[in-house]
Parts: structure tokens; sequence; C-alpha cells
């Protein structure tokens, strides 16, 4: 039941009105405590099926993993009935919203989004978004932006958790990106890392370019850290480094089934904006 998320008791709603309300539950509970909701939130159902649902985000604070009411977030009894069900229109905009710290202004739309209503043992009501698949793929496009300075801010705190898995705490994170062509970037990392009892400055810089199919291949890499011991280390590891001194990566291959981009765009003024189409 991970994956799913509560929507209150059951049964399902029956009007947009009803449904709007329980989604702004659920934005409330993925806030910190004591931030007022200033989400605007406007749903239409057409039977099970969610004919529109629109979010606005603007101002929307995404809470830490600690600091969210997974109670309020997250169905705790077991699956007992299911009803299958499509959003066919969502659209979420912000302008901004804040994750951890930075600033992200979002527009993305999505059509015909397949999801199940669950009920469970303890008489609650959850949804649970279907994974795209090959014959069932999103479709809809995607802007994403946040300010230059606040990269490194979002970046980790989206790495965070995954870092600490591996015993790796970040007290820094500083990533800058300049755009040196329509599809080319040059990027400079600055970051404070430990792990256990060592600790160490590093810093690094690599060249990317991206090409039309979700390709990046990078070149001109550059780690070194101002602790002997760590720098050692990276020495010691420069040869897997440069492994990928101009290897292309597809990105596009790393996309789960169902989900497929075109037109990718990556701009870089004051801010670093992606647009993309899903297809």
């Amino acid at each position: 039941m991970a994956e799913s998320i509560l929507l209150g008791h059951a049964p399902r709603p029956t009007d947009g009105a009803q449904l709007a309300k329980r989604i702004r539950t659920v934005v409330i509970a993925a806030e910190p405590a004591g931030i007022a909701c200033t989400s605007i939130i406007d749903a239409e159902l057409d039977g099970a099926d969610i004919a529109r649902l629109h979010l606005d985000l603007t101002g929307f604070i995404l809470a830490g993993e600690v600091d969210r009411d997974r109670a309020r977030l997250e169905p705790q009894g077991a699956s007992v009935g299911w009803e299958s069900a499509v959003l066919r229109d969502l659209r979420v905009h912000a302008s901004p919203m804040h994750v951890s710290g930075a600033d992200v202004t979002l527009d993305a739309q999505l059509t015909d989004v397949p999801f199940t209503w669950i009920e469970t043992d303890l008489g609650e009501l959850a949804v649970d978004l279907a994974r795209p698949t090959a014959d069932r793929p999103l479709h809809g496009h995607a802007m994403v932006s946040v300010p230059k300075a606040q990269i490194g801010k979002a970046v980790l705190g989206l790495a965070e958790s995954a870092l600490l898995d591996h015993g790796v705490s970040v007290s820094k994170l500083e990533l800058d990106v300049e755009s040196t062509g329509p599809r080319d970037l040059r990027i400079a990392v600055d970051a404070k890392v430990r792990k256990g009892l060592l600790g160490a400055s590093v810093r690094g810089t690599a060249s990317a370019s991206i090409d039309d199919r979700m390709g990046v291949t990078l070149s001109d890499i550059q780690v070194d850290s101002g602790n002997p011991l760590v720098s050692a280390m990276l020495g010691a590891m420069r040869g897997k480094i440069q492994a990928y001194e101009g290897r292309r990566i597809d990105l596009a291959s790393e996309l789960p089934a169902g989900v497929s981009l075109a037109e990718v765009q990556v701009s870089v003024t004051d801010a670093v904006t992606i647009e993309a189409r899903l297809v």
C-alpha cells in the first residue's frame, strides 16, 4: 500500500467538490505542520473517472521525509476492493512551489492517466496511480524551472535520502550550470561530504552535450579534493572517472516503460529550465 494515497474514508466521492476537499487534506498533510494551505484545487468527476483535476500549487512547501504526516498520506489497512478509472485531464501549475529550499516553477499537463480506487478493511479510501506501460504510455508535456543559485539545494534535497542509505552525508552542495551552446552545458560542483569519520570538500567540473534523443555526452571531466587522502582516493579512481569521457549516456533508456520524451529543451539564464513532451 506504500504507493497508494489516502483520500479519507470509503466510499469514493460523488462530485468534484468532495474530491477537491479530500485532495486538499493530502496537500496539507504533505506540507510542514502549521503551514497555511494556499493551493487551488479544481476537480470534476464523471462516474468513477476524474474528468478534470487542476492543481495550482503556487506557494506549496513540500515537507521533508521526517516532517510528512504519513498517517494522513498512506492507507494503513489491507485492500479489499478495487475499481479501475481514468484521470482524463491532469494539470499542475506552480509559480513557484518550494522543494528542499528551492523555488521550483512547474507547468505540466497529462492526459488519460489510469488509476485505481481502493477500499481497505479499515474503511479507508485510497487511489493508486497505475504505472505507465508500453501499451498505456503517458501523454502530455511538462516544464520545470529552478533558479541557478538554488539548483544545488534542489538536487541535494532529492538525492539526500539515497546518499544516506549509502552512509554518505552532504553538508553543502553548490551546483553551477552555464549554457555554452543550444544543447551544451558547463557544470561545476562544489560539495562537502562525509562518510563515517572521513569528511572532505570535493570539487568537479564537466561539459555536457545533450542530443535530441535524450543522450548526454560528457567531456573535460575534472574531480579533485582539498583533503589529501580523498584526493589520493580520487586519483586512484581516475581511470573509472575518465571512462565517462566522451561516452554517450542514453537517458531515454533509463526511463520506465511508458514514459518517452520528445522535444527536450534545456535553457540556462538566471534559471535552469527543462521542457519536454511525453509521447
